[in-house]
Formats: C-alpha cells, sequence, structure tokens
C-alpha cells in the first residue's frame, strides 16, 4: 500500500466569537529560604475578538489502495496564514512521503526523526501526527483496531481524575467528585507549600478512604530535601506515586529522591528527545516511573517497552498504546472543562474528527472499530472546504 498523494485541506468553520486567557499565571512558591517559582490558574481579563470562522488546515494521506486518512495539522483565524502553513507542509513533506510504503512505519518513523533535527523544527507535533496517521491507515488495511496491531493486551484502563493547581477546597471537592463519579483514582497539583500540601495530602485520604488510589503531581516545584518531606508523608497515606517532584534535568537529585523513598518516583514528561533520552535516566536508576513523551505511536511504543525491560511502568501517551502494553495501569482524565469560547480552534476540529475513547464507570475504554476508531464527518469537510493544495 503505498502513498500516491498528500493533500491539504482549508476548512472554515462557523462563525466563532474567539476568546483566549492564559492557562496559568507566575508566583513565587510558599514558605522557601530561597526564591523558587510555581503557578496557579489565570484569574483575569480575557482576549476577545468578534465573530470570525476558523481556519483548519486538515492533512489528508491517500493510499493506492483506495485507502485515506486525515488528521488536522493547525488552525487560524486568518485563512491566509492557514493556506501559507498548508503550502509550507506540502512543499516540505510531499518528497518525503508521496510514492512511500505506507506500511513501512518503522523505516518512515526514524526518516522523521531525523527530520525533526535537520529541519529545524519548531514542532514535533506534525511527525507525531504522520506517524499516528500511518498506523489508522494499517489498521484501516488490516480491518482491525490500532491496538490489536500493537499487540493487544486488554480493552479497558481504570481511569483516575486529575485537577490542576487549584485551591485546598477546590481540590478536595475534585477528589470527591472522584470517588462519586467512581474513578478508581485521584491526583492534584498542589503548589500551597511544603506544609500545606502534606496537611492536603492526609485530609484527601481521610476523605476518599482507603480503596481510591492518590497520585501527587507538583510540576517541579520542590527542592530535593521538600521533596524528601513530601514523599516520606505520602508514603504514610499510602500514595501511588510523586510525579515531576524536582527539574526534570536533574539526574542527580531524582536518583538520591528514588534512593530515600519508596514512593514510586514519575519524570520525564517535559523532556523532549524520547525514548532515547530516557535510557540515562532509566540506567541511572532516577527514576520509577517514565512519563510517556515518545514521538508519535512508534515512539510510544518504543519508550513502554524501554521502560518494560527496566522492569518500570510507562504512563500515558495514545489510548490505543496504553490498551497495547502491559506497564501502564492508569488512564489519566482532566477534572476541568474549558468553555466553548476557549481554544475554539480545537473545538471547531472536534466536531468533525471525533475521538471514540470513552470513559465510563471508571475505566477508559479503548476504540474497538478499525484504525483509530475515530469518526470522520467526510461529506462535511468536503463540503467547508474552501481550499485545497
Amino acid at each position: 500500500m503505498r502513498i500516491d498523494a498528500i493533500r491539504l485541506d482549508i476548512v472554515e468553520s462557523d462563525p466563532i466569537v474567539p476568546e483566549w486567557r492564559p492557562l496559568r499565571t507566575m508566583r513565587e512558591y510558599p514558605g522557601t529560604r530561597a526564591v523558587r517559582f510555581g503557578h496557579q490558574p489565570y484569574d483575569g481579563p480575557t482576549l476577545q475578538l468578534g465573530p470570525r470562522p476558523v481556519y483548519l488546515c486538515l492533512l489528508r494521506i491517500q493510499t493506492d489502495a483506495n485507502l485515506e486518512t486525515c488528521g488536522f495539522l493547525t488552525g487560524s483565524w486568518g485563512r491566509e496564514q492557514a493556506e501559507w502553513e498548508a503550502q509550507t507542509f506540502k512543499v516540505q513533506w510531499e518528497a518525503e512521503l508521496v510514492g512511500a510504503e505506507a506500511l513501512d512505519r518503522e523505516y518512515l518513523w526514524h526518516k522523521l526523526w531525523m527530520a525533526r533535527r535537520y529541519f529545524h523544527l519548531p514542532s514535533t507535533a506534525p511527525l507525531a501526527l504522520i506517524d499516528e496517521l500511518l498506523w489508522d491507515l494499517a489498521g484501516l488495511y488490516a480491518h482491525l483496531p490500532v491496538h490489536k496491531l500493537l499487540g493487544g493486551f486488554r480493552d479497558r484502563v481504570p481511569a483516575y481524575l486529575t485537577e490542576t493547581a487549584v485551591s485546598y477546597d477546590d481540590t478536595l471537592q475534585a477528589a470527591e467528585r472522584a470517588n462519586r463519579e467512581g474513578y478508581k483514582g485521584f491526583k492534584d497539583h498542589a503548589m500551597l507549600g511544603v506544609a500545606t500540601n502534606i496537611a492536603l495530602a492526609k485530609d484527601l485520604r481521610a476523605l476518599v478512604g482507603d480503596d481510591l488510589a492518590l497520585m501527587h503531581d507538583p510540576v517541579q516545584q520542590y527542592s530535593l530535601d521538600d521533596a524528601i518531606i513530601v514523599g516520606q508523608a505520602l508514603e504514610r497515606f499510602g500514595y501511588l506515586w510523586i510525579e515531576e517532584p524536582l527539574q526534570e534535568f536533574d539526574i542527580r537529585g531524582l536518583k538520591r529522591l528514588s534512593e530515600a523513598l519508596d514512593l514510586p518516583v514519575m519524570a520525564l514528561e517535559s523532556l523532549p528527545g524520547n525514548p532515547y533520552l530516557a535510557v540515562p535516566y532509566l540506567t541511572a536508576g532516577a527514576i520509577d516511573i517514565v512519563r510517556q513523551t515518545g514521538l508519535g505511536i512508534t515512539g510510544q511504543m518504543k519508550l513502554a517497552n524501554l521502560a518494560q525491560m527496566f522492569g518500570l511502568n510507562c504512563h500515558g501517551g495514545n489510548p490505543h498504546v496504553v490498551a497495547a502494553i502491559r506497564n501502564d495501569d492508569w488512564w489519566e482524565v482532566p477534572a476541568w472543562t474549558w468553555r466553548p469560547a476557549d481554544r475554539v480552534v480545537t473545538t471547531a476540529a472536534a466536531s468533525l474528527i471525533r475521538d471514540t475513547t470513552t470513559v465510563r464507570d471508571g475505566y477508559m475504554y479503548v476504540p474497538q472499530t478499525s484504525g483509530l476508531g475515530r469518526e470522520i464527518e467526510w461529506a462535511e469537510i468536503e463540503a467547508r472546504t474552501v481550499a485545497t493544495f
């Protein structure tokens, strides 16, 4: 099955009233001798514009087997900008993809990996999209969901609710919601200072009881000494892991922390370059759980398998990867929902390509239909396409 063509469509949405606001704002982390910086939810003015359509740049990969897949590269409030991005992508990537064997995903992944460096790309997101679409084509060709092609381990994964850096009381309310709605776990991102974070952890355990798994993600806010103090407290409260406790370049600090705690330490969410950059952390014994950031589905499988060879779990990533491997025990679900006016480019795209991954009864259920299991509104996409390259 060869790639016959790549096509870039500019898809126009209905008019939307754009509104943008920062997700977070910075602040000094409380209760420390040396100044360190944390964050808190943004609460301030928003940027608003008058009604206008979103112009979505859609990548379509077409094959000689009469199979086609697609995914959104980017979106813009201006048609000219979207058309420019579509044309520049096609000039760069048509020569690399057209004529290639679509099922040679490993070959193409290594080409994408080196292009990441040689093309000086500001983001690897387009490369990850290409890899994911190649897996979609393979699933469509084989009439199998991607997680079965990857090996297949299970059809559902326990889900936990996660909350961002909100107030003490709001965190307790979110944990209560996790318990009430049947989630199997809850993760906080408390940034309230060492003593207050420990008090919150104690109250969270008392609130939810012993059956709900609890995790703490301080987003690199602690010093090594603080992380040891908090980690030892979390051990007393029966926590499952501590995530990103230190800045992730600090291999030595993470190793000392892992040695000081029985509580598993998770890291590598903010490091680009995975799966390769995980190797020094694993060989040093610096972490206990690898946060999933592999490039595309192919890269995520490489990272998960690497972690497994060290006897470690690897957490996060594409739902098909999570369902296909043995060493990822959880699916993360955000506790917050963006208002429709927020991140509207994504909202406009979601109505045309729907992810059928579902969360119910405390579990994530991976799609069972062919490929990635998405529902694509091809007719609507065609009707809304205003330019093609």
